[in-house]
């Protein structure tokens, strides 16, 4: 008996720092699944979609090192609702330090450009994404990525981020030819956002792209708020005759809140100024039901050309082919549940 005691006490003592070290794992997610009826289009898929838009479980924490520096890490994966797969790691994963100073990470992580598209998508995260319209360029989740995140100065942030593989899906060496430096710059203070961002490097040149510039802002002021977004990316492709040219995009929506209840709408265009380019162009309108703060449903229709609803979210199923001048249109009903 002594000995089983003493056996189970060395256990105790044996396990009991192996589980201090991860008691501090949060388990977070979201989970966005809709159903989408695809109206007036020529297309052989079903007329009818059930669709997993941006859902995602991940595990964070953070170890306090003592004089104000903290290690922190985070594993998000990709997660398939309808179909029951997923995809490991293959969201923002990183790991890093932070102080006073402000944080260090290295890893997969959004591009600061990014970044400042997602503050002001009304419709982010589904099949009518900004990004159906506004995406492209630096607007990226990107691989082998060191990244500062500056302190908050009353509501100024800046972000500095650099990458050897812009491609978040690839699996390519880090390589001269492949490294892109993003910038932004922040003010969230109250009811007025802005934002503006820069994207460049060898790995837009590999794509036969220059400079992305991005500025987005937003102002809430009772009950209703604005939003507003400017995309201009250069084409550097040398391919005679096929050139798409210089993308330039914008966006414009506004959201009224009355109770349990936010209605919104936006209207997004974009043109290239080459011989070959697409005019793309998508307006939604919809409305958020709350049912706590963390469940809603929703309703949205959304009416494009020459896009892919669902493309710039990478939902499960996409409506449409891209085509120029191709129309696509969707009624969807879904519901959310963040934990």
């Amino acid at each position: 008996m002594k000995k089983s005691l003493i056996a189970l006490a060395i256990a105790s003592a044996v396990s009991a720092p192996a589980f201090a070290a991860t008691s501090n794992v949060d388990i977070y997610g979201k989970l966005n699944f809709s159903v989408n009826f695809l109206i007036d289009q020529a297309d052989s898929a079903n007329d009818v979609q059930f669709t997993s838009n941006s859902s995602r479980i991940g595990f964070k924490g953070s170890e306090d090192l003592g004089g104000g520096l903290s290690a922190i890490w985070q594993i998000e994966n990709g997660v398939d609702i309808d179909e029951g797969s997923g995809t490991w790691a293959s969201r923002n994963t990183f790991v890093g330090l932070k102080g006073d100073w402000g944080t260090v990470l290295g890893g997969k992580h959004d591009t600061p450009l990014k970044l400042v598209g997602r503050a002001v998508d009304l419709f982010g995260d589904g099949i009518a994404d900004s990004r159906n319209v506004m995406g492209g360029g630096s607007d990226t989740r990107a691989n082998n990525v060191v990244a500062y995140i500056s302190p908050n100065f009353s509501g100024f942030n800046v972000i500095a981020a650099y990458s050897t593989d812009l491609s978040a899906g690839s699996s390519a060496p880090d390589a001269d030819a492949g490294d892109v430096y993003n910038l932004n710059a922040t003010y969230s203070n109250g009811p007025l956002y802005l934002g503006l961002a820069y994207g460049d490097g060898d790995g837009h040149e590999s794509l036969g792209l220059g400079s992305h510039w991005r500025a987005a802002a937003g102002y809430t002021f009772g009950n209703f708020k604005i939003v507003g977004q400017y995309d201009s990316l250069e084409d550097d492709s040398t391919t005679v005759g096929t050139q798409n040219g210089d993308y330039d995009a914008w966006m414009v929506g506004a959201s009224y809140t009355m109770g349990a209840m936010v209605f919104k709408g936006n209207y997004m265009m974009g043109e290239y100024d080459g011989v070959n380019g697409a005019e793309p162009e998508q307006w939604t309108v919809g409305m958020d039901y709350n049912l706590s703060k963390r469940t809603s449903v929703y309703a949205l229709y959304a009416d494009g050309d020459s896009i892919i609803l669902g493309g710039g979210a990478g939902s499960s199923d996409l409506i449409g082919s891209g085509a120029a001048n191709g129309d696509v249109n969707a009624f969807s009903v879904g519901v959310t549940h963040s934990f």
